[in-house]
């Protein structure tokens, strides 16, 4: 389980752009929001932390569909299906390599 962790890490950190276009779009989210919603400070540290996390998980969802197409494309997701490892496992590791690539830097 744990190679399979380093593994997608080491893949997610090769295939590059999940981590600079998910920061740069959770800035963007970030300082356009009080634009949109205008200068009332007593607003806007009432939805600030709403919109932190909207940033965040919006970020998230840009690679999301990174996660298994590399596995897809050659040819090891079918080998982690059909592995002793249940799927509920596999699956759970690479959302775990997810987060720490593109989650918990932000």
């Amino acid at each position: 389980m744990i190679a399979l962790l380093l593994r997608d890490l080491r893949l997610s950190v090769r295939a590059g752009g999940g981590f600079g276009l998910g920061l740069a779009f959770f800035l963007i989210v970030t300082v356009m929001v009080p634009f949109s919603v205008g200068p009332q400070s007593e607003l806007l540290s009432r939805i600030a932390p709403g919109v932190l996390w909207l940033g965040a998980l919006l970020s998230c969802l840009l690679s999301l569909d990174r996660m298994l197409a590399l596995d897809w494309e050659d040819g090891s997701l079918d080998l982690l299906a059909t592995a002793p490892l249940p799927l509920e496992a596999v699956i759970t590791i690479k959302a775990l390599a997810h987060w720490i690539t593109t989650g918990l830097p932000l």
